[in-house]
């Protein structure tokens, strides 16, 4: 029989013809076979897979079942509460319709209103679950190797994490907050990088100040940094005036307003949990107002000297404009004076009534004294101050020490 294939149109001398083509063959040929042995052993390896993870599943189940019941259970009974995770999944899924609607969330009765970016933290506390504890600790060794290290960048995403998880407790803030403002800070030369890593510091800590509006150690911490780090450390004649620039006001200012509403928030709630007694921390807002006059009493010392040295340069007019600057400041100096003998007044008739030791009694006599005399003086000296008698009366005004 002949082959039905036609004839080359040309071939070339020597040349072999070419192979026949292959016949497509049925499923019971070897590409048929091969084929369906691929997809049995797909089916096996995708039923292996599943097994492994229904295994992993387990073990993690028996992993965190006793550390939800045991550990989250004991987290909650200091905390107070009791909420199923179920329960604060439903309250976080109405957050978006609820914000839409201009409703405050809570996911916890009685914590503060939360807002968009505490969803994250949220979310995160719910998907661990038992394991949040164990990662917590895991966080925290590593803040603490990096900080050894000096990653610094490495340990703010450290320290945001774990004041996320932990974020009900005030020690994390408190703590952190200092290592920030005081550790971390003083591994730069820079005064403007130690003053960046300081802002930080305050960044964190009203942070925590908003998730947790009712505790006083936070509102007390963030008045040390105004008071001790950006108000009297070495570096404090940089940092004050960052502080008017950027916030318009006096660093001690500022300290004062934190422990003001440090002090009338544990009046009302009770959450000062510090070493220091209620007394000493009370205190510290009495200290701010008497570092507040005493700055004012040196700006009207500066701006006094400003004015000799422009009569002596033969600027008349720029002597007289400092001159009157000087007595403007004056009358402030005399009035936060003022203010700070009422405070340490209240302070010492406060806690006399509630029992201090004779000695604290005595050092807030002693501050109030000091405060009365330094406002009596300072007003007799401006009530006798005039641009004529300036160079022979300036001698006797002292310009005092904010004992840094």
């Amino acid at each position: 029989m002949s082959d039905p294939r036609p004839a080359p149109i040309y071939q070339a001398p020597g040349a072999s013809s070419p192979p026949p083509p292959r016949v497509a063959r049925g499923l019971d040929g070897p590409r048929g076979l091969t084929a369906a042995r691929r997809a049995a052993r797909r089916h096996r390896d995708l039923g292996i897979t599943v097994l492994y993870a229904l295994v992993l599943l387990g073990i993690l189940a028996g992993l965190v079942y006793p550390l939800r019941r045991h550990v989250e259970s004991k987290r909650q009974d200091l905390l107070g509460r009791h909420e199923s995770p179920g329960w604060r999944l439903a309250q976080a899924a109405q957050f978006g319709m609820a914000t839409a609607s201009g409703t405050s969330v809570r996911i916890v009765p009685g914590a503060p209103p939360l807002e968009l970016a505490d969803l994250p933290a949220q979310a995160v506390t719910l998907i661990l679950g038992g394991f949040r504890g164990p990662y917590v600790v895991w966080l925290w060794v590593q803040a603490e190797q990096e900080k050894q290290a000096n990653l610094h960048f490495d340990l703010i995403d450290r320290y945001t994490k774990i004041a996320a998880l932990q974020s009900e407790y005030a020690e994390v803030w408190s703590d952190l907050g200092w290592n920030l403002a005081w550790n971390l800070s003083a591994q730069w030369h820079s005064l403007d990088r130690k003053y960046q890593w300081i802002r930080r510091a305050v960044e964190f800590l009203q942070e925590g100040n908003r998730k947790n509006p009712r505790n006083a150690e936070i509102m007390a911490a963030l008045g040390r940094v105004y008071s001790e780090k950006l108000g009297r450390s070495e570096e404090a004649p940089y940092y004050r005036p960052r502080i008017r620039q950027d916030d318009g006001r006096s660093t001690f200012l500022i300290a004062y307003e934190w422990y003001d509403r440090a002090r009338k928030a544990n009046d009302r709630y009770g959450t000062l949990r510090g070493a220091l007694s209620t007394a000493v921390i009370y205190s510290q807002a009495c200290h701010n107002v008497s570092y507040y006059a005493t700055e004012l009493t040196q700006d009207a010392h500066d701006a006094l000297r400003q004015s000799l040295d422009a009569r002596r340069a033969g600027d008349e007019d720029a002597a007289r404009a400092k001159f009157l600057d000087g007595l403007r400041k004056l009358d402030e100096a005399v009035a936060a004076w003022t203010w700070a003998r009422g405070e340490w007044q209240d302070h010492a008739v406060r806690f006399e009534r509630e029992g201090i030791p004779s000695v604290l009694s005595a050092v807030y006599q002693r501050f109030y004294a000091a405060a009365d005399a330094n406002a009596r003086q300072l007003r007799e000296f401006r009530a006798q101050l005039t641009y004529e008698n300036l160079p022979e009366r300036f001698p006797h005004f002292q310009r005092p020490d904010l004992n840094v």
